[in-house]
């Protein structure tokens, strides 16, 4: 099983096995995966729901607060459970699957997401063969959002289970970065102002943000407080493979990585490579983090193919050479 590159992706969309709206953008394809976006059709619902043998459609009806129409901006609220129909739909070839993941930027925005399908048995998978539309489930978690059609909040990766290979190659343990005097974490505040998600380099980081200096290379994380950190090890991801990041379990400490994230060909692969920022937060009771304590796991992929077209300032990436960086609508 392995991952298409762009190149397979913009065949698809070609052969219509994804299907687009009239105001698709090109940079919606990146270098292994694809951006997908909010339609007009939102509905802030009652409970999250995983669909099982029935319509999606049955279950809006009766689950439904009440609709959003995002041709115009619209406040999601913090804590609140939101499903929006997304505007690409899918018509996959029978060998074909799929599996969603939030972009950077909702995680480091502290915003849960999950792609749900029709009849779906389980979150964020999409199966061989799949037809139909897709939708996301949408918690705004440490900040209320104010979104429109056209956003993209998730990506989805391909992939050709035709391929007899054996994709998988490593893994590589990865640790938080602290250090003392030095800003080492930011800490969400509680009682903010909504994000407009389409402003960037807009918002002031202190008005939203509390900034942690240790005074040792540790600190307490909070119980039910949300964490940015960064990562001790700088990757390097090459233009034949790419790779996911997977939370450890309990068992490796009281805390969680909350969103596993997706690393396309090219991150970091300038000869020093570059930090992966987490986002983190304890569950039960307060907890101890110190430097280089291991919090993840990263897989490494093979690709279908190598490709020429990677992450990276030559096709704008918002986080190539980030440090410990905060969602691109705060002020830099």
């Amino acid at each position: 099983m392995s991952i298409l590159i762009n190149k397979s992706i913009k065949k698809l969309i070609n052969n219509k096995n994804i299907l687009v709206s009239k105001n698709f953008n090109k940079s919606q394809v990146q270098p292994a995966s694809l951006d997908l976006t909010l339609s007009a059709n939102c509905y802030r619902i009652k409970a999250s729901f995983i669909p099982n043998n029935k319509k999606i459609s049955q279950l809006i009806e009766s689950l439904t607060l009440n609709k959003l129409n995002l041709n115009h901006e619209n406040l999601l609220e913090k804590n609140c459970i939101y499903l929006c129909e997304l505007n690409e739909k899918l018509d996959l070839p029978i060998s074909f699957s799929a599996k969603s993941n939030p972009k950077s930027t909702t995680g480091r925005l502290d915003i849960f997401t999950r792609l749900i399908t029709e009849n779906g048995k389980e979150y964020d998978h999409v199966c061989k063969g799949y037809k139909g539309k897709v939708y996301l489930e949408i918690i705004p978690q440490s900040f209320s959002i104010i979104v429109k059609k056209g956003i993209s909040l998730n990506q989805l990766r391909f992939y050709d289970e035709s391929h007899n290979v054996k994709s998988f190659i490593k893994s590589q343990n990865i640790s938080i970065y602290i250090k003392k005097n030095e800003v080492s974490a930011y800490k969400a505040k509680k009682n903010t102002g909504a994000i407009n998600l389409t402003k960037i380099n807009y918002y002031k980081i202190n008005d939203y943000w509390d900034k942690i200096v240790p005074i040792k290379n540790s600190f307490i994380i909070e119980k039910d407080e949300f964490y940015i950190l960064r990562s001790s090890e700088n990757i390097i991801i090459s233009n034949s493979i790419a790779a996911e990041l997977e939370p450890f379990g309990d068992n490796f400490g009281n805390f969680r990585v909350h969103y596993a994230g997706f690393f396309d060909p090219g991150f970091g692969n300038t000869g020093r490579g570059t930090p992966a920022v987490f986002e983190l937060r304890a569950y039960d009771t307060p907890f101890y983090v110190e430097n280089k304590q291991q919090v993840a796991k990263l897989n490494y992929y093979k690709l279908v193919e190598n490709t020429n077209n990677t992450y990276g300032k030559e096709i704008k990436s918002n986080y190539h050479n980030q440090k410990l960086k905060l969602a691109k609508q705060f002020k830099k």
